[in-house]
C-alpha cells in the first residue's frame, strides 16, 4: 500500500496550506485502491469540511499526551515528524510518503512510490555540497568539518562530498522505519556540536546517504517554504471559498509558484548584490495578493 503523509498540528494556518496540497494532489493523480492519504492532525473536522467524508483520506487517532511526547520538552517540530513517521510505519506498513503542508503537486506520484517500493530514498531537492553552497551551508561545513558523530553503527562526518537535502519531503518503505531512531539522535548531536536550524535536514541527508544515493522530487512539486508570508492570504481564501468547488482554482490564482521562484533567485544574489539592492530600495518584497 502506498500512504502520502501530511502532519497539521496545531496551527490553522498550517491545516490551509495541507488543504492546498491534497487539492493539488487530487487535480494530477486518480483516486487508486492502493493510495491512501494519512492525515495528522489534532482537528479533523475542517479537513472534512473542505474534502468531505473520503475513503481513500484517514485521520489516524492521536491523544494529546503522545502529541506532547512526540514533541518532547524542546518542542523541536522534527521531533514531531518522526513521532508521526514512526507511528505510520507501524500502522500503516508500506511505502511512505511524507510532505511537508507547504507544497503543490505537479506531476502524478506513482513513479516515485515505484521507486519507493524498489528501496530508493527521497527527500525533497538536493540543495548542493555544503562545501559550495550558500552563505550558511559554508559556515556550516566549515565548523563541523573534522567532527564525527556516531549513528546506527557508522560515524557520520561532513566531507567534502557532503550534500544537503531539503526535508520538505521524506520517502522510503516502512522497514525503514528503524532509521527514524538513529536520525533524531544525530540531529540532537548535530545541534549540540552547531546549533542551526537546518542540523534537522543535515541528519536526514548524512543518514539517508549511507543507505544509498538519495533522490529528489522537485519535477513532481513546488515547496514553497520561503513564503511564510502567504499563509495569511492563503488563510483568507479558504475562508472566503473553503466549501465552494473552485477553491483550488482561487488558490491557484495566488502563483505561489512564481512567487517562491522570484524570492528564491533574490535570497540567492551574492550578498554584496541584495546590500545594494537594499540600499538602493529594490529589496525583495511580497507582492500584494488579491483575494
Amino acid at each position: 500500500m502506498n500512504y502520502l503523509i501530511y502532519l497539521a498540528y496545531g496551527s490553522a494556518d498550517i491545516r490551509n496550506e495541507a488543504f492546498y496540497s491534497i487539492l493539488s494532489y487530487d487535480q494530477v493523480t486518480p483516486t487508486r485502491a492502493d493510495t491512501q492519504i494519512l492525515i495528522y492532525t489534532d482537528d479533523a473536522t475542517p479537513f472534512q469540511e473542505v474534502l468531505g467524508h473520503r475513503p481513500d483520506v484517514q485521520y489516524p487517532a492521536v491523544e494529546s499526551e503522545q502529541w506532547q511526547a512526540w514533541l518532547g520538552a524542546v518542542n523541536k517540530v522534527y521531533l514531531l515528524k518522526i513521532g508521526v513517521l514512526e507511528h505510520a510505519a507501524a500502522h500503516y506498513p508500506g511505502n511512505m510518503f511524507f510532505l511537508d503542508t507547504d507544497t503543490i503537486w505537479r506531476k502524478d506520484p506513482r513513479p516515485l512510490f515505484e521507486q519507493v517500493e524498489a528501496g530508493t530514498f527521497y527527500m525533497h531537492q538536493n540543495e548542493g555540497k555544503l562545501i559550495s553552497g550558500n552563505t550558511l551551508s559554508r559556515k556550516v561545513y566549515k565548523h563541523l568539518r573534522g567532527h564525527g558523530w556516531p549513528s546506527g553503527g557508522h560515524t557520520m562526518r561532513v566531507t567534502p562530498e557532503t550534500e544537503l537535502f531539503n526535508s520538505g519531503v521524506l520517502a522510503f518503505r516502512s522497514d525503514k522505519a528503524y532509521l527514524l531512531r538513529e536520525v533524531m539522535a544525530l540531529a540532537e548531536q548535530l545541534y549540540a556540536t552547531y546549533n542551526k536550524h537546518m542540523m534537522e535536514q543535515l541528519a536526514w541527508s548524512l543518514r539517508f546517504a549511507v543507505e544509498g544515493p538519495i533522490a529528489d522530487v522537485p519535477d513532481y512539486l513546488w515547496h514553497y517554504w520561503n513564503l511564510k508570508d502567504a499563509r495569511p492570504v492563503i488563510s483568507q481564501v479558504v475562508a472566503k471559498y473553503g466549501k465552494q468547488s473552485q477553491l483550488l482554482g482561487q488558490l491557484d490564482k495566488l502563483n505561489l509558484p512564481m512567487i517562491h521562484q522570484q524570492e528564491l533567485a533574490y535570497r540567492n544574489l551574492p550578498s554584496w548584490q541584495r546590500t545594494l539592492r537594499k540600499l538602493v530600495g529594490q529589496r525583495w518584497k511580497m507582492p500584494q495578493l488579491e483575494v
